[in-house]
């Protein structure tokens, strides 16, 4: 399940708490940035490319705000998910109608807070390198798990994640490089609003 990798995606400042002294996003505060995404898959001569913003704000939720090519934006709370194409909803799921979707979120609280006991009934996690250079390994325990379509995730960072590089079992990846991310302590209106809209 892509929105599951989403989630995972923000190993966040705590990445490495219980090794180094890092940043943690607190439970009031919010954490934005910009992202970039390649995807290559088989039978492409070249990536796809995409590029847009995040938020992650602990018990509130995820925002994944795709700019460019095509504005699309995902957004994931305890409530549900929903996807917005230029501003119009065109997928709403509540999380009564997908079991996973708690499990996604208690995983997502897990990953910003540094807990990799969360990560751990899912992945093998191998940890390396100190506060200035490291880096993460996820590889699923249930390689045939649908909802989970990726091999190996790789996540490289300092304060903040970095790059991160999906590679799924028949060669394809998808490689996401994080930039300009920074914690704040107040929400804008409209992520309010995004927040709120995931409401059943």
């Amino acid at each position: 399940m892509r929105f599951l990798i989403l989630a995972l995606l923000f190993l966040s400042p705590a990445a490495m708490a219980a090794e180094a002294d890092q940043t943690m996003i607190g439970d009031t505060e919010i954490l934005r940035g910009h992202f970039t995404e390649q995807r290559h898959l088989q039978g492409f001569t070249g990536p796809l490319n995409a590029q847009g913003h995040f938020v992650v704000a602990p018990h509130l939720g995820l925002i994944w705000a795709v700019e460019k090519p095509f504005p699309t934006t995902t957004i994931i709370t305890p409530a549900g998910l929903v996807q917005n194409v230029n501003g119009n909803a065109v997928m709403r799921l509540p999380s009564q109608k997908i079991p996973f979707m708690q499990h996604l979120y208690d995983t997502l609280g897990g990953a910003l807070t540094g807990n990799w006991a969360a990560l751990q009934s899912d992945f093998t996690v191998v940890r390396q390198g100190d506060a200035q250079n490291w880096q993460v390994t996820l590889t699923p325990i249930q390689s045939d798990n649908p909802a989970m379509p990726f091999s190996v995730i790789t996540i490289n960072g300092h304060r903040f994640v970095d790059t991160v590089v999906m590679q799924k079992p028949d060669g394809d990846s998808d490689n996401l490089v994080f930039s300009n991310e920074m914690i704040s302590d107040v929400s804008t209106a409209a992520e309010k609003r995004a927040f709120a809209s995931v409401q059943p």
